[in-house]
Parts: structure tokens; C-alpha cells; sequence
């Protein structure tokens, strides 16, 4: 048993996420990333795109100037990038093969009339507005949670499930909520299962528009490689140990 924080791991496996949907979904030659963000999640979509892909220029936008200027100055420094400081989220779009929506917003981010044909998006914070939703060739779905064994009825495709407290408050119609996307029916969806078999392909030509998203798998990847970090940090002589006792217990049931 082991007790991480996953800081780290949290901007990694997203990034992963990302990097993985590009490297199936992106044209291979993509050299231009648009990125909208500048914090943890943007850095960690820019260190998993450049494995996948020959990114040569990133432009970067964030509301915070001085935020995304040290972006782009640490782009250059660690990757040796050209990176350029854009001053609204429309010129981050322009020109770019791949948008990267990386921020905390809650609104739409991606937006499909600046989107040039053959790009390929990842968003994983805010959203598509609904130009951008309506032009997608391709959307490419890592994974769905299976739905309940008790109760099959149950299966969904959106993010997460919402209860309410007090379902007949009228404060509810005032608020957003429910999913966050919910993918199209269709040829335009594609699984990475039905990839990996060879079975499909998410790009068959170069000006496709092609989205790739996680899924509903929350947290699946956690406990992919929580137990590789472990038996990793024993190797190290990394942590501290915890006394056995403080998390045992000898009352039966």
C-alpha cells in the first residue's frame, strides 16, 4: 500500500491522454501547436505532443500576459522551440495543425470558425463551441466506462453523473450542468480499441478536422502506473514508511 500525491502524475497522464489521441488522430507532419493555456496542464501537453510529433512552434494564449510569456520563454529554453506570445485565443488557432485546449475555463475555448482544415484538437479544459462541434470529420474516444453490472440501464457517455441534493430547487435552471460533451453516434466516432485492431483508422486524408478525448475513464490511469511508481520509489529508497499499525485493524465483523 502506498499514499502518492499525484501532482505530477495528474498533468502526466492527461498529457499522455492528449499525446496519445495526436499520434493516431494529428497529421504527421504537424509542426505548429496552438495552445490555450499556460499553467501545469499546458506544459505537460507540450512535453507528451513532442514525442509523438515534429512540433517545431508553439503560439501560446492565456489571459494573464505574464503568465504566457514565461511559457513561451521556458519553451524555447527547454525544448528549443519557436515559441510566440499571442494576444487573443483566435490568432492561436491560425495556422496552427494541432489546438490544445490546456485552461480552466468552464466556456468555449475551441472555435471552429478559426479552425483551418486538416487540424487536429485535444481540449481538456473548457469546450468546442458548436461551429467547432459541427465541423469534426473525426472524433476519436480513448475509452467508456462500462456501465453497471447491477444495472445496465445506467451506461452513459457523458464525463460524470450528477445528483441533486434538492432535485425541485428552483436555483437548479439558473446553473450549467450535466456532461460536459457527449460524443456523436456514428461513422464520425471512433474507439482506440477498434484502432488498435486495425479495424479503422481515425485520419484517412489530410484536411480532416479530428478531435480526440479521454472518454469517461476517469482516474483509469492512476491505477495503470500508481503501481509501477511504487515499486519504482522502493527501488530508489524514495518516501517514508508508514507504520504498519496506524492503517490495521483486529476487530472482526
Amino acid at each position: 500500500m502506498a499514499l502518492l500525491n499525484d501532482g505530477l502524475l495528474q498533468h502526466l497522464r492527461v498529457g499522455a491522454d492528449s499525446a496519445l489521441g495526436a499520434r493516431h488522430a494529428a497529421r504527421p507532419g504537424s509542426r505548429v501547436l496552438g495552445l490555450l493555456g499556460s499553467g501545469g496542464m499546458a506544459r505537460s501537453h507540450l512535453e507528451a505532443l513532442l514525442t509523438v510529433l515534429p512540433l517545431e512552434r508553439v503560439q501560446v494564449y492565456s489571459p494573464t500576459r505574464a503568465h504566457r510569456e514565461a511559457f513561451a520563454a521556458e519553451a524555447r529554453e527547454r525544448y528549443g522551440l519557436e515559441a510566440v506570445v499571442m494576444e487573443d485565443a483566435a490568432s492561436a488557432h491560425r495556422g496552427a495543425d494541432l489546438v490544445a485546449g490546456c485552461t480552466d475555463a468552464v466556456g468555449e475555448v475551441v472555435f471552429g470558425e478559426h479552425l483551418a482544415p486538416g487540424t487536429h484538437i485535444t481540449c481538456i479544459g473548457g469546450r468546442l463551441d458548436r461551429r467547432a462541434v459541427e465541423r469534426l470529420d473525426v472524433w476519436l474516444r480513448l475509452g467508456d466506462a462500462n456501465a453497471p453490472h447491477s444495472n445496465p440501464s445506467w451506461a452513459t457517455d457523458d464525463e460524470y453523473v450528477v445528483y441533486r441534493a434538492r432535485p425541485d430547487d428552483p436555483v437548479w435552471p439558473r446553473h450549467r450542468h450535466g456532461h460536459t460533451r457527449r460524443p456523436p453516434q456514428g461513422p464520425r466516432r471512433v474507439g482506440l480499441r477498434e484502432l488498435l485492431d486495425g479495424t479503422v483508422r481515425a485520419r484517412t486524408d489530410d484536411r480532416q478536422i479530428t478531435f480526440s478525448e479521454r472518454g469517461n475513464i476517469q482516474g483509469a490511469q492512476f491505477h495503470a502506473v500508481a503501481a509501477l511508481i511504487y515499486e519504482r520509489a522502493r527501488e530508489r529508497g524514495l518516501g517514508r514508511e508508514i507504520p504498519r499499525d496506524w492503517l490495521l485493524q483486529d476487530i472482526r465483523d
